[in-house]
């Protein structure tokens, strides 16, 4: 019985409980988040299968999930057709300046696009991205020859009509000399996925 158990240990043991519990639920939702798209993407009705996922972190700390989508359930590049989709459920919070500047370093690391191109499509993200917080999830929609969406878990907050523009930001994660070559690992199946895709 609680009664016989020395004082305070019931609380203890209920906080305990109720701690494990709350971890077992932030596991479970990370790990279906991973796993899926948000709920305005399916809306859509885009053709995608999911092609691989992984975690991004940052000296040991969670960052965001990821997963990558297309139309075959494989990546080898933006074909005729091609739908493709990256997923970001993020696990910290980036001001809109943050996430500018991530991607503006990211560009020039790979050299592309050029400066001026690069400026362009930066005030473009800038009147239209926000700030992201732990739990948002940002998916970006990449459509043959169209438009490049954004959508969170609400609807589609952010576009780009530019066609070369989808490529260009999805090679923050997919090009061969991506700064998260981890990340574009898992995101491309795994090494013998990658082996594979160049092999053909």
């Amino acid at each position: 019985m609680w009664q016989s158990e020395p004082s305070g240990m019931p609380s203890r043991i209920r906080a305990c409980s109720c701690l494990i519990a709350l971890l077992g639920l932030w596991l479970a939702a990370g790990a279906a988040s991973a796993s899926t798209l948000p709920d305005p993407v399916v809306d859509q009705g885009y053709p995608l299968r999911k092609v691989g996922a992984g975690e991004l972190r940052w000296l040991g700390f969670p960052i965001y999930d990821a997963s990558l989508w297309t139309s075959t359930g494989r990546y080898s590049g933006f074909g005729p057709g091609e739908t493709v989709a990256l997923s970001l459920w993020y696990q910290r919070s980036f001001s809109r300046d943050e996430l500018l500047r991530i991607t503006e370093t990211a560009w020039k690391k790979l050299g592309q696009p050029d400066a001026a191109q690069r400026e362009l499509w930066l005030a473009e993200l800038r009147r239209q991205w926000t700030d992201v917080a732990p739990g948002r999830n940002v998916t970006t929609v990449v459509t043959p020859n169209g438009p490049t969406r954004f959508y969170d878990q609400h609807g589609r907050f952010a576009q780009v009509d530019d066609p070369a523009f989808g490529p260009a930001f999805l090679a923050i994660w997919l090009h061969p000399r991506s700064v998260v070559s981890d990340l574009r690992l898992e995101l491309l199946g795994g090494r013998d996925a990658v082996a594979a895709t160049a092999a053909n």
